[in-house]
């Protein structure tokens, strides 16, 4: 066992430690089990022997036999009804809860680089093998724990050679099975790792079916998927082979325990050091020792394929994420919206020095209310920009700060409260258009959804749709048009009441028509607002009160829309290029 494994039983201990009277509650399982599957044939086997030796059978051997057989019962009813299944609803519960909770924490990075279906695989197992590890260890592994150890020490009470010997054998059973199950582990684990990586496959396959087939890509993407598929059925038929086999060596020991048992008590019997009830009870017995030897082989198998489903989550449950809250952070005083960068140096390979970075003493400054606009060609740093707003990565060194307050010395949610963002490829949750909308404000009521539909004018497609603003819109957005999803997630930001604005390509997907209309709205938007707007389009931003050309990292200009078309720079030459644009300046 590892120390991933150890993590995640240590993990899943922590839950039972919340929960310690519903874990006592559980646990009468184990006397259940000894009344019903120990005590009530004890009691019968010395009635037995009453009658074997021609002496008035006690009715209270009878009684007492029967009262363990109907108490156990109970108490089994009890214990699985009240405890275990709450213990597993609860539990269960919370770490549904946590791995989200804990996901949520990761930084932008972190999601641009694994696969959604995966994540969503692997926190489902996590917590699914909990739900398991309950059931099988209170119901199957415990109670019969319980009951061999009283089953031996019974047995020794009659003959302590036969009962020292069924000890021995049992507890070296237990260990081989133990043994075994270990060294399959790590076979089970490559398993589900494949089949992690298959199942985001799947899921990325699914998610670009569109693509899939425009590229007619069918085949390609069946050979890829198959070629996953056929090593995760590899690495499960090795697994499954070796079960096979430990199987076989569980089955040889158990016979072992039996014949000795059997042969022992024979011989007991013959010599007078055993009575002939006590050595059907110890047949009694053999059979429950060697049916936790084979439920042992079962929760061994259940059990490392748990902690098997178990190692990558737990893993990323140990992940500490690369942007981090500061351990005593500071009251957000954002309100305004002044903007500085100072000397900022940032690069996305952690090892480059300065001269390589990105971005190598970069200045900047933004006042509040302030509408700046963002240009210049592909790789020059406008995205790298928002990103860095926005705490989705780190500046190596410098400092950003909004209303003279450094960014890295408040909360994360405190910042992103304070800026309302509109990604170039916004995506929808599958929910209707109207919690769409809603998302950027919890609290706002229908006429606030409808007014800022209306200035994003989405309001005009959406009335037309069957269901009106209960539509809903399919995963990520489907059901809808590029257009209408940017109409969307601009109205989410509308409603949203943050002095900060960014605007990246906001309105890439739209048409020269509905981005007239829209250019109306979004400036009713930006009012008192400290507004970025980035755009290749460069129609978007020559109302902008500046705009900043980047190239390479670096400003190299810096003007109003007409000052920078009559310098004749970069610009002038990006603005050439459109031909003028696609709306006429104003």
């Amino acid at each position: 066992m590892n120390d991933t494994s150890l993590r995640a039983l240590r993990i899943y201990l922590t839950y039972w430690r919340m929960h310690p009277w519903l874990v006592a509650g559980a646990a009468l399982m184990g006397p259940a089990y000894v009344l019903q599957g120990i005590l009530c044939p004890l009691f019968i086997a010395k009635a037995l022997g009453q009658l074997a030796s021609h002496t008035p059978v006690s009715t209270a051997y009878l009684w007492l036999a029967g009262g363990s057989l109907i108490s156990g019962a109970l108490l089994r009813y009890a214990s699985d009804r009240y405890c275990i299944m709450q213990l597993c609803a609860k539990t269960t519960r919370d770490i549904y809860n946590a791995n989200l909770k804990h996901l949520l924490k990761q930084e932008y990075g972190f999601f641009a680089n694994s696969f959604g279906g995966s994540l969503v695989a692997q926190a489902n197992r996590f917590a699914k093998g909990y739900e398991v590890l309950n059931t099988v260890f209170f119901l199957d592994a415990f109670g019969l724990l319980c009951g061999v150890l009283v089953a031996i020490g019974i047995m020794m009470h009659y003959n302590f050679a036969i009962g020292l010997a069924v000890a021995g054998l049992w507890v070296a059973s237990v260990s081989i099975v133990i043994y075994l199950a270990i060294r399959r582990m790590a076979v089970r684990r490559a398993a589900v790792a494949k089949e992690s990586e298959q199942t985001g496959e799947l899921a990325d396959i699914i998610t670009n079916a569109v693509t899939v087939k425009t590229f007619a890509q069918e085949s390609n993407e069946q050979r890829r998927y198959g070629a996953t598929n056929q090593e995760r059925s590899n690495r499960y038929y090795r697994s499954w082979e070796m079960a096979v086999r430990n199987t076989l060596a569980i089955n040889l020991l158990c016979g072992t325990l039996q014949l000795t048992v059997f042969i022992g008590g024979i011989i007991a019997v013959q010599h007078h050091a055993l009575t002939i009830a006590a050595f059907l009870l110890f047949q009694l017995y053999i059979l429950r020792i060697i049916d936790s030897i084979g439920v042992a082989t079962s929760v061994v198998r259940q059990f490392e394929g748990i902690l098997g489903d178990a190692h990558e989550m737990t893993e990323l449950l140990g992940r500490t994420p690369v942007i981090k809250d500061p351990e005593h952070p500071e009251p957000s005083r954002i309100n305004q919206g002044d903007i500085e960068l100072r000397n900022v140096v940032f690069s996305y390979h952690e090892q480059a020095d300065n001269a390589q970075a990105l971005l190598n003493g970069f200045n900047l400054q933004i006042k509040p209310g302030e509408k700046v606009g963002l240009v210049g060609p592909s790789g020059g740093g406008k995205s790298t920009l928002t990103k860095l707003l926005l705490r989705f990565v780190d500046i190596q060194s410098g400092t950003i700060a909004i209303d003279g307050q450094d960014i890295r010395t408040i909360l994360q949610d405190d910042l992103h409260q304070a800026i309302s963002y509109v990604p170039q490829e916004p995506l929808l949750f599958h929910r209707s258009i109207k919690e769409n909308i809603r998302y950027g404000n919890p609290d706002a009521d229908e006429q606030d959804i409808i007014r800022v539909a209306k200035q994003a004018h989405a309001h005009e497609f959406i009335k037309d749709l069957p269901h009106g603003y209960d539509t809903m819109v399919g995963e990520r957005g489907v059901k809808l048009s590029g257009g209408q999803r940017q109409r969307i997630a601009i109205a989410r930001a509308m409603v949203k009441k943050a002095p900060i604005l960014v605007l990246d390509e906001a309105t890439s997907a739209l048409d020269s028509e509905s981005e007239a209309y829209i250019q109306d709205g979004l400036w009713k938007l930006m009012q008192g607002k400290t507004t970025i707007v980035i755009a290749h389009r460069l129609s978007t931003i020559q109302r902008m009160d500046r705009i900043v050309v980047l190239d390479k990292g670096t400003i190299v200009e810096e003007g109003t829309h007409s000052e920078l078309v009559k310098r004749k720079g970069l610009y002038g030459k990006l603005w050439a290029h459109q031909s003028g644009g696609f709306i006429e300046e104003a």
